[in-house]
């Protein structure tokens, strides 16, 4: 029976699916791995390493995340879809189909989700530019936009994806989440998200069926591997196996160059450090690395003094010129200023201030004293002369100024030259005489001498030294000449070999991390592909249907690594063994391929509590289609199932079985006007507008007694219809023969005796057996409803009641018996 549901006005369902997945284990595969990683005995680093390889962060990240439902779809601008259309869901467990005829713009929607989560369309993979190119809508002007509003266990609110494009190249697009509490991310950003999508792709076309069967051996390999969620584990190796590939290159790298580096070494005999060398590389147990890069840093075991003295004199820094010669300019200047005064009254005026101030002086030393003490004249130095002294004094040194300034400056630039003047710690022995003379400056009080020697012997010792630095760099030049040609050499090995050797551990720590992982994915391989076998084979079961190909097992043959690599599909055909591929037939193929990819949906780790199929039903017969509305039915108790389809035989195979499932049509109009709208069953839908016809004020009499008799003979007749498919369904009868039956059945009591009986012939039987089941009033609500087609018509009172006991009716008909 179709049921629909109206559009949720900001209510919150409860995603929780209500029963655990079947088939695969219930843990994760990540909480699986943990448990057996804190269990495992294995050392400390190793587990780290463990942990490191398989990246904490991501697992915590994705478990963070609950199971993702669809809410709803939003499309404009996007391949068929003009103006902005909407498919609303109910973001939860259960099977919705999306039916519309081929061009309504069905596959538009599905193929839009697929776009928003992925950025891409795998039925436009390996296409010409001339298909992929005509990815906008030609019809409408708007920017194509996708959005997809989220439902996701844990979070209050909706998310919302967000699919955009910059430009006209279908490739030129971003994608952004919106999620309650996590604010605003490219999805390109998302690790878990590009993960989950390569590891649970819950997206299957008509096109994806294709491929899973008919792609290379090692691509349908790998889509099942991918399947079975392993894939974490193999990237954690792979991550181990890179790290033990290059520990296992630098020793190996490190060991190929001693013998020629030695061989270079030994050439060096008379030279000590090549000696020193080679006893350091000899070491016992590992070399002494130590030793060598103080040999390669050039810090000599034995100092033989020579090679001290040259080294010393390499380095050795003589007199900076340019600050010399500006020191010695300045001083040129200072001695030039006092010479400019000398001779001025300023002088005379500084000299008299000095003489004052020293008889000033001796005069407060010597009050008692009586007459000059210079010239021996009988003048009083009183008080009145100390002052008159003090005051002429002022005004003397204020005449001076210009001469203290003139001696003050010749004495600053005479320290400023005798500053220069520095003493090495060690002086080679050729630099002792210039050195001494340059030395000797520093003791010069004579401003006119400093002046005469400084720049003389600044300029011999600075080309003593330069000379001697010449000599000593060519000296140490050719003394370390062919040393020198191997040293770098050295220096490299012993880098690569210090690293090579620091890494022994952790390489050990790695293969032990290593052979643990291929211990557990080998047992955890065996153990996922044993349930997905087994769920494969439970679908095929519903999905083979009159086919006479069992399915017995599928397995992978290779390694994820391996060059050769397949999956293999053993069947047996009316007990004989076979290859799958081989003796089935396309409808068959494509079941298979459901078979493979519904298992990926069921997975306990995948975070899509949804699955969106387009198109499944192609080159299926009648029987396989009934067979899929089971599984499909199934998957939905614990997934969202989105199915788009155009066939109608995948609806009727639902509300035949009594299964339950929610039905939106598509409908395209002008300019790619795209409409989606719920669908109520067909007997709904007719009594629906037998009760509008009935409520119409002043009801003709023509619509009383043929329109509203026709439309209940209408919600009549598809009752029976569905009663016949449920009752043909339950007896095992193959569909074929019903659907031939259905055709032929051009009168109501015909369609009547196929719902009762299963016999197109009985009709008349059809009366008492209707007395019977629903009573005397049933046959006259029958008869009055075949007359609306015939002159007079039927004869109506109470036109709301009529409509109400032909509902009554319709319910009770539309459940038949299991016997007649």
């Amino acid at each position: 029976m179709t049921s629909t549901e109206p559009r949720r006005q900001h209510t919150h369902h409860s995603t929780a699916p209500t029963s655990p997945d079947p088939a695969l284990p219930p843990a994760s595969i990540a909480e699986q791995v943990e448990s057996r990683l804190a269990q495992a005995a294995l050392s400390e680093p190793v587990k780290e390493l463990l942990r490191e390889a398989l990246g904490e962060g991501a697992t915590q990240e994705r478990s963070a995340v609950g199971r993702i439902y669809l809410d709803s779809v939003s499309v404009a601008g996007f391949r068929g879809i003009g103006p902005r259309a909407w498919l609303n869901l109910s973001p939860r467990p259960g099977v919705t189909l999306v039916v519309g005829r081929n061009g309504s713009g069905k596959s538009s929607i599905a193929e839009a989700v697929e776009t928003a989560f992925t950025g891409t369309n795998m039925r436009w993979q390996g296409q010409d530019a001339t298909r992929t190119s005509n990815w906008r809508n030609l019809h409408d002007g708007a920017k194509p936009e996708i959005e997809v509003k989220l439902a996701v266990e844990g979070d209050t609110g909706r998310s919302t994806l967000t699919r955009t494009w910059r430009g006209e190249d279908f490739g030129d697009t971003e994608g952004e989440l919106r999620r309650p509490g996590h604010g605003r991310i490219p999805v390109d950003q998302a690790d878990w998200w590009k993960q989950a999508l390569t590891d649970y792709r819950p997206f299957l076309s008509y096109v994806d069926l294709g491929r899973m069967i008919s792609g290379k051996p090692s691509q349908m390999y790998d889509a099942i591997a991918t399947i079975l969620g392993l894939g974490h584990i193999s990237a954690a190796d792979n991550r181990l196996r890179q790290q033990e590939k290059e520990l296992n290159d630098a020793v190996k790298v490190a060991k190929d160059e001693v013998p020629e580096l030695k061989e270079g070494l030994y050439a060096l005999e008379d030279d000590d450090r090549a000696i020193q060398a080679l006893v350091a590389i000899d070491t016992t147990g590992r070399p002494d690395f130590e030793a060598l890069e103080a040999l390669v840093v050039g810090l000599p075991a034995a100092d033989d003094g020579l090679l001290a003295e040259l080294r010393a004199a390499v380095d050795l820094r003589g007199p900076d010129m340019e600050q010399v010669g500006a020191a010695v300019e300045r001083l040129r200047e200072a001695l030039a200023g006092v010479e400019d005064v000398r001779m001025t009254g300023a002088e005379d005026a500084l000299q008299r201030a000095d003489l004052l101030e020293k008889a000033l002086d001796h005069s407060n030393r010597h009050p008692d004293e009586e007459g000059c003490p210079v010239c021996g004249a009988d003048l009083l130095l009183d008080e009145e002369w100390a002052a008159r002294a003090s005051a002429q004094i002022t005004v003397l040194r204020q005449e001076a100024k210009a001469a203290e300034d003139a001696h003050s400056e010749l004495r600053s630039a005479a320290l400023v030259v005798q500053r220069l003047v520095q003493k090495p710690q060690r002086i080679p022995a050729a630099l002792t005489d210039p050195w001494d003379a340059w030395l000797a400056c520093q003791t010069i009080s004579d401003p006119r001498e400093l002046l005469g020697r400084a720049y003389e012997a600044a300029v011999t010792l600075a080309d003593a030294c330069a000379a001697v630095k010449e000599n000593a760099a060519r000296e140490l030049e050719k003394r370390d000449e062919r040393w020198r040609q191997l040293v770098t050499r050295l220096a490299g090995w012993v880098r690569r070999a210090r690293t090579a050797e620091e890494g022994k551990p952790r390489l050990s720590h790695i293969k032990k991390a290593r052979a643990w992982l291929k211990a557990l994915s080998t047992e955890l391989r065996e153990q996922r592909m044993e349930g997905f076998t087994s769920h494969s084979q439970r679908i095929w079961e519903r999905l083979r249907q009159e086919s006479n190909i069992d399915l017995k097992t599928v397995s992978l043959q290779g390694s994820e690594k391996a060059v050769v690599r397949k999956l293999v599909m053993d069947v047996s055909v009316d007990g004989e063994k076979a290859s799958a591929l081989s003796v089935m037939s396309q409808g068959e193929q494509h079941s298979l391929a459901l078979s493979l990819f519904l298992p990926r949906a069921a997975a306990a780790d995948s975070p899509f509590g949804f699955v969106v199929i387009d198109d499944p039903v192609q080159s299926m017969d009648p029987a396989k289609v009934n067979g899929l509305a089971q599984v499909l039915h199934e998957l939905g108790e614990h997934r969202q199932v989105v199915v788009f389809t155009h066939d109608t035989r995948l609806q009727r195979a639902f509300t035949s079985q009594e299964l339950p499932v929610t039905v939106f049509e598509v409908e395209r109009g002008e300019s790619s006007k795209v409409k989606v709208r719920p669908v109520t069953d067909p007997v709904r839908q007719a009594l629906d507008d037998a009760r509008a016809v009935a409520s119409t004020a002043d009801l003709p009499e023509a619509a009383r007694t043929h329109v509203l008799p026709s439309l209940c003979r209408i919600a009549l007749e598809n009752a029976f219809i569905e009663a016949a498919w449920i009752r043909h369904h339950r007896s095992g009868g193959p569909e074929h023969a019903l659907q031939a039956a259905v055709t032929d059945a051009d009168k109501l009591m015909k369609v009547a005796a196929l719902a009762l009986f299963g016999d197109i012939e009985r009709t008349d039987d059809v009366y008492r057996e209707l007395r019977a089941r629903c009573g005397p009033r049933a046959v006259d609500l029958l008869k009055q409803c075949q007359s609306g087609a015939h002159t007079p018509g039927a004869r109506i009172t109470d036109p709301h009641r009529f409509v109400d006991e032909v509902k009554e009716l319709a319910q009770k008909v539309r459940k038949p018996e299991v016997t007649a």
